[in-house]
């Protein structure tokens, strides 16, 4: 398996942030709850849940975040399923002002 490689993205535009919950069968499953935080390079953790992040179809979730500052930001999706088993992942990206 290929490592995650980050993401790199230009200062002023948009991220689509997707959190996708597969179980134990790596089956992707409709959460019974969920969340997403952000934390950007200045220490400011911003979470969002419920009906901010955006079904796109069965159990695939994103939400649509406008960076304010160059530098790494981290995330973490988190969701639940109905046996009460949490999931969590951490992935992150790079916001520049430039893309080259």
């Amino acid at each position: 398996m290929a490592a995650d490689i980050p993401s790199k993205y230009t200062l002023g535009g948009t991220v689509d942030l997707l959190l996708t919950p597969y179980d134990t069968n790596n089956i992707v499953f409709d959460p019974i709850e969920s969340r997403l935080s952000i934390k950007q390079p200045d220490g400011v953790i911003i979470t969002v849940s419920g009906d901010i992040l955006t079904y796109v179809t069965s159990g695939y979730l994103f939400y649509t975040y406008r960076p304010p500052t160059v530098g790494w930001y981290e995330y973490e999706g988190w969701v639940k399923d109905t046996t009460g088993r949490e999931i969590a992942k951490t992935k992150g990206f790079d916001i520049t002002d430039r893309l080259y």
